[in-house]
């Protein structure tokens, strides 16, 4: 089968939900085209130097089509009819995105089944963002959480959100954003990102208050006293680098925090999850948390909050811990408890088991499969 994800942005060095479902979808017999902008997302204009078609090295073919105006990080562009038209499903990713409002009006028009997934669990904090968004809500979303064939969610907080916020009525599945088992797996240390501590402590983020670091930097303060040679290392870039290393400072705790800036490939990931003893990710809101499953099929134990994909992804005390987030005395807590090896161990065996049982891309493509084989 002929399939197309429509994504406004896509760079192969951000492996994302987009990269990893054309993947498993290619995997199991289909033909995958992602359809998407020259215009690069926020993130990935933190992370890539070079030009995105110079990068890519696919299994599956990308579609760069010539952008028109990038408008609120909402790229326009041309073209995409032509690109829709000869397939044999589309699927969005998002329902707020122009350039799949564009494809699921062809889509319509060429009698094509569509499927609409999203991740959204938070309208942002952006008066002119929320005003913007939810003209689109009522308007073009609307018709098209109503019109498409299928719809789905990345998680159930996702699901909630258009219940709730969106007024949907109709069924939404939950299929999780997946994680390639067979890159993201245990390996031995190498010790070449994370040299200092004997219980290393990770957290990869957008430095973004969203992401709650500070809560995690402040919880350190009484880690330290219970794990004297506890290390702690935040890995992203983003607008609250300098608030946060004041924090340290003010804290006193430079001796115990290292902020890692420099972007890691991401099939460099697996190595540097190897390095640590216990992923945190102690978000304040959160569409999904892809780093989560990276670091659980990589078999570490994970302590996530209560928001998002991580009620979904974390089973509270059997593969990591949860904690209610903005509350720095609770991720002390179980980044302590984890201070067991045996525990750490047994938790993290269990971690890596779910994510290659339920949340490998090949499962998760299968799972799409099945809705489109009962669209036929």
């Amino acid at each position: 089968m002929n399939i197309s994800i429509v994504v406004p942005y896509f760079t192969p060095f951000v492996k994302g939900n987009e990269y990893g479902l054309a993947l498993g979808l290619n995997l199991i017999g289909h033909k995958v085209t992602i359809i998407t902008s020259t215009a690069r997302a926020p993130r990935e204009k933190t992370l890539v130097k070079t030009g995105l078609k110079g990068e890519s090295n696919c299994d599956f073919n990308v579609i760069y089509l010539p952008m028109l105006i990038d408008p609120g990080d909402n790229p326009i562009v041309m073209g995409i009819e032509g690109h829709i038209m000869n397939q044999d499903m589309v699927m969005l990713q998002e329902d707020y995105p122009f350039i799949c409002h564009k494809a699921y009006k062809a889509a319509k028009k060429y009698k094509i089944h569509t499927i609409l997934s999203s991740e959204r669990t938070y309208y942002p904090d952006s008066r002119i963002k929320q005003y913007a968004l939810k003209a689109l809500d009522a308007l073009t979303g609307k018709q098209m959480r109503n019109g498409v064939d299928a719809l789905t969610a990345h998680c159930t907080a996702a699901m909630e959100f258009m219940k709730k916020e969106l007024d949907v009525k109709r069924e939404i599945p939950v299929i999780h954003v997946g994680v390639d088992t067979n890159l993201f797996r245990p390996l031995q240390p190498s010790e070449k990102y994370l040299t200092k501590g004997n219980y290393k402590i990770l957290s990869v983020a957008r430095l973004h208050r969203y992401k709650g670091l500070k809560y995690l930097i402040e919880a350190m303060t009484a880690i330290k006293e219970k794990i004297p040679d506890v290390h702690l290392y935040i890995m992203g870039k983003g607008e609250d680098e300098q608030k946060l290393k004041m924090l340290t400072d003010r804290l006193r705790l430079n001796k115990y925090v290292d902020f890692l800036t420099t972007p890691v490939p991401n099939h460099e990931m697996p190595s540097l999850y190897a390095e640590c003893d216990v992923y945190v990710q102690p978000s304040i809101l959160e569409p999904y948390g892809i780093a989560v499953v990276e670091a659980m099929a990589c078999e570490k134990p994970v302590v996530g909050t209560l928001v998002g994909g991580m009620r979904d992804t974390i089973l509270d005390k059997e593969t990591g811990f949860l904690a209610v987030p903005g509350n720095p005395e609770q991720l002390a807590q179980k980044i302590v408890m984890l201070g067991d090896q045996a525990l750490r161990k047994e938790q993290g065996s269990k971690a890596r088991k779910r994510m290659v049982e339920e949340f490998d891309w090949r499962f998760i493509a299968s799972r799409y499969e099945e809705i489109i084989n009962g669209l036929k």
